[in-house]
């Protein structure tokens, strides 16, 4: 990232969100509103000050709350640029970052600012939220010592909430028997879960496992699980050097986790498909490995660039094997979590692409259709829409009373004209009395 912020031909708008997105490949119009930080990103130096004096605490929402922020403050320690932001919820207006500021870059009076971009092409490269169960599945959200992996992962990180050392989070004791669950939120037939496994949790699993038990040798790690899928390179054997350490892996599913009130141990009962048996197990630490789902704004993004979304919810590529990079709109290109979990390999490869696609258009300078396209016959249309509902490249329009297909949006795929009752749209190239003389030639020559 901070090379990206570096470089001379990167303009990096943070803070920023999209509010429309007009045009096509090459000429793309963007509405984007800048939000106000109050602190002038072109004037902090990062210092710090600031935040040091300020007096408000409260949860943040990076570390899940396992640590205080203040009312100003940079979002996370990696954060680019390293310039705060005042939370106005939270902020008392009692102007002591104000006061500490030496390069008076901090300024309340700031306002949205509203832009309008001219782009080329799009990457549409959006993130992912956890799965978190409204009915509290696992004692999730009711008992202190059940978290998820994410949860875990700013635990064991050198600059979160504990500086890298596990501890329980109802008394802050190092936990000594540990259970991981796998699939939390996937491969369910529950409504509010999805049926389709992400392909990234066990691997999150293994690798988090891998880093308890290296901090503690003699903690007891052990992972419940359904199938361990390890597809990739050199996967399959960091798996086994897992199991070489250590950790225990049992096929089978957790029933229920009910919480000790004094101890806040959570006693498990788990399947064992191996043998048959019931398991009750102690543990002072469960960790869910909860699916991911496509981010909250996943859906508005679709919408503004007039995106499909696969039934996960994901925005939908144009062709699953021949195209996975290309949308369905040219000149937008799906990278990352965007398109569907991967993990971070797939990540930088789909990137890459992405980014390639991207550059490759725009150094042409051109862009080339096929000819092949949706045609309308105005003396046969009747305008009654049909073409414009089933058409899933929002390519056709009625401006002036009359069908109007946009050449650039249009892929030929003749969803239209064989929906048309009047015979009104036809693709260029493939109209029906082009068939219908090929036909009655082939039947002259048979008889």
């Amino acid at each position: 990232m901070l090379e990206v912020n570096r470089h001379p031909n990167i303009e990096l708008m943070t803070y920023t969100e999209i509010k429309e997105v007009s045009g096509f490949v090459g000429n793309f119009k963007l509405k984007v509103t800048k939000k106000p930080r109050y602190v002038d990103a072109n004037i902090c130096n990062g210092c710090g000050a600031c935040w040091e004096v300020c007096p408000i605490d409260f949860p943040n929402d990076f570390n899940f709350g396992f640590s205080p922020r203040k009312a100003i403050a940079i979002p996370f320690p990696q954060a680019v640029p390293t310039v705060p932001n005042v939370d106005m919820d939270k902020c008392v207006r009692c102007f002591a970052c104000v006061n500490a500021c030496e390069v008076t870059a901090i300024n309340f009076s700031q306002e949205p600012e509203e832009l309008e971009l001219d782009v080329g092409t799009i990457v549409a490269c959006s993130g992912w939220d956890m799965f978190e169960s409204t009915t509290g599945r696992y004692g999730y959200g009711k008992y202190e010592n059940v978290i998820n992996q994410i949860q875990l992962e700013r635990l064991l990180s050198a600059n979160g909430p504990t500086e890298g050392h596990l501890v329980r989070v109802s008394d802050n004791e190092h936990p000594k028997k540990v259970l991981m669950i796998n699939c939390v939120g996937a491969r369910s037939n529950l409504s509010e879960e999805h049926a389709f496994c992400s392909g990234v949790c066990c691997l999150v699993t293994i690798k988090n496992a891998k880093l308890v038990k290296g901090e503690y040798p003699d903690a007891e790690v052990l992972v419940s699980y359904r199938d361990i899928r390890t597809p990739g390179k050199d996967y399959e054997e960091y798996y086994q050097r897992a199991r070489e350490e250590g950790i225990t892996f049992i096929k089978g599913n957790v029933g229920d986790i009910e919480e000790d009130p004094i101890t806040k141990n959570l006693i498990c009962y788990l399947e064992d498909e191996g043998t048959g048996t019931s398991i009750e197990y102690e543990a002072d630490l469960v960790v869910l490995s909860a699916t991911p789902y496509p981010s909250a704004g996943t859906t508005k993004i679709a919408e503004q660039l007039r995106l499909e979304k696969s039934p996960d919810g994901y925005l939908k590529e144009f062709h699953a094997r021949l195209n996975p990079i290309d949308s369905k709109v040219p000149g937008i290109y799906l990278a990352g979590f965007a398109q569907g979990p991967k993990a971070v390999d797939a990540t930088v490869n789909q990137a890459k692409g992405a980014a390639s696609a991207a550059g490759i258009l725009m150094k042409a300078g051109k862009y080339d259709i096929e000819l092949i396209r949706a045609m309308s016959d105005s003396s046969k249309c009747t305008l009654c829409g049909l073409c414009m509902d089933i058409c899933p490249y929002i390519a056709i329009s009625i401006q002036n009373e009359k069908i109007i297909v946009d050449e650039i949006l249009c892929r030929g795929c003749g969803a239209c004209s064989a929906i048309c009752r009047n015979n009104a749209m036809t693709l260029r190239y493939f109209r029906n009395e082009t068939f219908e003389g090929v036909i009655d030639g082939i039947f002259q020559i048979i008889k």
